[in-house]
């Protein structure tokens, strides 16, 4: 379980190895996500005040509550009198759990990574046959094969803190990127039927297609 701190409207969930990860009451959206690479430097992986939530399509900008809970941080809020809900959490296997739940046709989130700090990533969608290619323009990545996980003391699933599991949940593997230059994997998981990764200007960004109810896991790893 991280340590969770309030300061304003900003939330920080930081967990046992000293990654962080800062999320917002306006529009309950992801506001940095701080990594230590394998020469533990601190690296911002986030483009500032670049990533959001998007309901019905739509980016949204209000003002949500914000609450602690045993799973981390969980946002609520009314919309067009409609309920919504995401609960952000992080493990002390650096994965990073995006869960929602609205009564809305769809929610979702967009991060949007800095190229300056993950210049050159290689991204590989897993379905049947993918390569590895370079991030150019937009393209649309189906997930089409479960997760292939060894489930380990502290992964989602075994942490009470985190009551997650990859295989049960639903969660499939999504996509893979590597950033050769700064030795970082991210590995993602979701719900959802597919993942769009989209060139952007000074970086990259990722974005799960929308639903009512889902769960994107983006696990951070290092590269030896």
């Amino acid at each position: 379980m991280p340590s969770i701190k309030q300061d304003g409207n900003v939330w920080t969930l930081r967990n046992t190895k000293g990654n962080e990860l800062k999320v917002s009451e306006n529009g309950a959206r992801v506001v940095s996500m701080r990594f230590r690479d394998k020469g533990f430097t601190n690296r911002f992986l986030l483009k500032d005040d670049a990533s959001k939530v998007f309901v019905d399509g739509a980016a949204c900008d209000i003002l949500w509550h914000g609450e602690q809970t045993d799973e981390g941080v969980k946002f609520t809020a009314d919309i067009n009198g409609k309920s919504a809900c995401i609960i952000y959490s992080l493990s002390n296997d650096n994965e990073i759990s995006i869960r929602y739940a609205a009564d809305v046709n769809d929610i979702t989130t967009q991060l949007v990574f800095d190229g300056n700090v993950l210049p050159d990533v290689d991204i590989r969608g897993c379905q049947k046959g993918a390569a590895w290619e370079k991030i150019s323009g937009a393209k649309t990545y189906p997930v089409t094969e479960p997760a292939e996980v060894m489930m380990e003391v502290g992964m989602f699933g075994y942490d009470p803190g985190c009551p997650i599991d990859y295989l049960d949940g639903g969660l499939k593997n999504a996509a893979n990127l590597f950033c050769d230059g700064a030795s970082i994997e991210i590995i993602v998981y979701a719900t959802q039927d597919n993942i769009t990764a989209e060139a952007v200007d000074g970086g990259f960004a990722l974005k799960t297609a929308g639903a009512s109810k889902g769960q994107t896991v983006y696990m951070l790893k290092n590269r030896k």
